[in-house]
């Protein structure tokens, strides 16, 4: 039958034809891009996978990146650490020269000059080493850190050591080069208070032997302790040397009554100020007398020996009759600074066998390398205006209180005029029996807040029980020390007052104080105050002075005077001896660049290892991402070939349908 109404096979042509259309477009599409999936309807299967890996490559990319910035640091580093390692070979080579005993001083003089100048370099050129804007070597940054992978976890940390030459130990900071005591103090040493180690030098033992003299007032104090300390220069590399002074008052117009003596000799009636001056010269011994501008005459010794003033008139002359032991003066041979400290656990020593104490009987303050004082505990009085304390010269004011806190604060009113800046610290140790925890109960106040200690069972539940309490509007923390005791801080140096009041020594055997002397455990409600010490440092690292006749009130001993403190090379050829003790210090500078090079050659290491996987990671996805993504050009280009011919083929057949209505005609004519 012949119909015009639904023309069957151009339709069907016609659709035939449509696909053969889109089957091309497809085609093409992914033949040009090289992409099997153009777009979510190509296969919405496979958007989430390729999302991920695509998001995968690029940050794989990235990564690499990071890790040859990485490797590019720690080569910079290195190449800097060569040139520092170049540099103290050189050093080394002159210290060699050095040891000839031939050298004239000018030789030494070079030699020196020239040693000074690499360690300024090697300053320099830790300062130069950066990368990105961070220096490497100078100690500003402790590390640094690439993410050398895909997750947050992936860091790579590059340790920075600080490679200068005081961190290599070839020059020292500011520092106290001569260090002058106080009065020294008058005391029977015997062999069970004062060991060889219990004050130390250098970090060395200050004596060769216990000492057990008596050195009570009239037995040349000073001068015995010189010698007891110079038997160990050997070790502690400081020498010591002794002197006296003592200053009268002011006396214009001279009116003498009486004669008085000085060491036992008798120094007659005088006149005038300058014949007492030439009397005292004449008649005592082993004592320089000095008129001052101020008319105030100085008695002196280069020895330490006792000056002692008596006889029947002394005030005549300005003197107050007594024994007046002397002072000590302390420098490193090698003319380096001078560090004295006691050995406690505070100071980094294994045990508190010395004391501040024995400290302060020599005359002494605690001194470190950059020229921080340290007291003995303050005293029990709060400071007013009439007590005689100066710190550079300057009268301190009034204290709020007696506690180290309060008067820290009373010493930094001032600090614009000392330059003198002061901290607090207070540390109290308890050593404590937890199984008497039970019995404890809430008996044991700390600064007058009771502790419950009933439920603890071990250190750690015994901190947090003080913590919990103490913290509110209190800067006393508690914590374990390494020997798993248990201390309690106080940043400021506040007074700790713990009160028992049950019975003595339950839960709390012993109590250590600041400067590690053991505190007898109170009960019954008595109470035992724990004062603190006050830290002292100079703004500029200077000098501190400190004088006055009240300076105990802080808990320091006067401290007369010392040499200016700058940085400088403590390498040094001043002599034979001298230079050859200095390739220690070089060999160990020189090993420890050594191993700050491993360290970095380490780190580049673990960075060529991290790449080496995030290489073959990122082929391994890639490879993945193409299998999913990317078009198969045989394939493609087959669907073409056959979409193509289908194309032709339904064209032609679709021209034959359309001619097909020629029939129609044909019968209408």
């Amino acid at each position: 039958m012949l119909n015009i109404g639904n023309l069957t096979a151009s339709q069907f042509i016609q659709r035939n034809m449509s696909n053969q259309i889109k089957e091309i477009t497809e085609s093409t599409q992914r033949l040009s891009s090289g992409k099997r999936v153009n777009s979510a309807s190509d296969d919405p299967s496979s958007i989430g996978p390729i999302s991920r890996l695509n998001a995968q490559v690029l940050s794989l990319g990235e990564a690499i990146s990071n890790g040859a910035e990485g490797k590019i640091l720690t080569q910079t580093a290195d190449s800097g650490l060569s040139s520092i390692n170049n540099l103290l070979a050189r050093i080394r080579e002159l210290a060699i020269q050095g040891g000839s005993t031939t050298l004239t001083t000018a030789d030494r003089n070079t030699l020196q000059v020239e040693i000074d100048a690499y360690l300024t370099e090697i300053d320099s050129l830790t300062k130069l080493i950066n990368f990105n804007t961070i220096k490497l070597l100078d100690g500003s940054s402790d590390n640094v850190s690439f993410l050398v992978g895909e997750n947050k976890d992936d860091n790579i940390s590059i340790n920075l050591v600080k490679s200068d030459s005081t961190a290599l130990g070839l020059s020292g900071a500011s520092g106290v080069k001569e260090f002058t005591s106080g009065r020294v103090t008058g005391f029977t040493y015997n062999s069970s208070n004062l060991a060889a180690s219990d004050i130390k030098i250098n970090s060395q033992n200050a004596l060769a032997a216990t000492l057990t003299d008596n050195l009570s007032s009239g037995n040349n104090t000073a001068r015995a302790l010189v010698t007891a300390i110079n038997a160990n220069s050997n070790n502690h590399g400081a020498t010591a040397t002794g002197f006296n002074k003592l200053t009268s008052a002011a006396k214009s117009p001279l009116t003498m009554s009486n004669t008085f003596t000085v060491n036992t000799n008798v120094i007659s009636i005088q006149t005038s100020l300058e014949n007492l001056v030439t009397e005292i010269n004449q008649e005592a011994a082993g004592v320089t007398a000095t008129l001052n501008s101020d008319n105030t005459i100085t008695l002196s010794n280069t020895t330490g020996n006792d000056i002692v003033i008596g006889g029947n008139a002394p005030t005549d002359a300005g003197f107050t009759a007594g024994t007046y032991l002397g002072y000590l003066k302390l420098a490193n041979v090698d003319g380096t600074f001078v560090k004295i400290e006691a050995m406690t656990k505070a100071n980094g020593y294994a045990s508190n066998s010395g004391n501040i104490d024995d400290l302060a009987r020599f005359g002494f303050n605690e001194v470190d390398s950059s020229t921080v004082i340290r007291s003995d505990l303050v005293s029990t009085n709060a400071l007013t205006s009439s007590h005689d304390i100066k710190i550079n010269d300057v009268d301190i004011g009034a204290s709020d209180s007696a506690s180290a806190a309060a008067k820290a604060i009373a010493i930094n009113a001032v600090s614009s005029s000392t330059n003198v800046t002061a901290s607090g610290n207070n540390i109290v140790t308890l050593d404590i029996n937890v199984g008497e925890a039970s019995s404890a109960g809430s008996n044991i106040s700390i600064n007058g807040i009771a502790i419950n200690f009933s439920s603890v069972t071990n250190t750690t539940e015994t901190i947090t029980a003080i913590n919990n309490v103490l913290s509110l509007g209190s800067d006393i923390i508690a914590s374990a020390n390494s020997d798993g005791d248990v201390e309690l801080t106080s940043a400021s140096g506040a007074d700790i007052i713990i009160t028992h009041a049950g019975t003595a020594g339950v839960f709390i055997d012993a109590h250590t104080d600041a400067t590690g002397a053991t505190i007898s455990v109170a009960g019954g409600g008595s109470s035992v105050t724990f004062k603190g010490q006050i830290l002292l440092t100079h703004t500029a690292g200077d000098v501190i002075k400190i004088s006055g006749d009240d300076i105990g009130e802080l808990g320091f001993q006067a401290q007369a005077s010392s040499s200016a403190s700058t940085p400088g090379s403590i390498i040094s050829v001043s002599t034979s001896s001298n230079a050859t003790s200095a390739l220690t210090s070089i060999d160990t500078a020189i090993d420890t660049i050594a191993n700050t090079r491993a360290k970095f050659g380490a780190s580049e290491n673990t960075i060529d290892h991290r790449l080496s996987f995030l290489l073959n990671a990122k082929t391994n996805s890639t490879s993945r991402l193409s299998k999913i993504e990317d078009a198969d050009f045989a394939l493609e280009t087959a669907r073409l070939t056959k979409a193509q011919i289908m194309s032709k083929a339904a064209s032609s057949m679709l021209a034959q349908a359309n001619a097909n209505g020629e029939v129609f005609l044909r019968l209408i004519n």
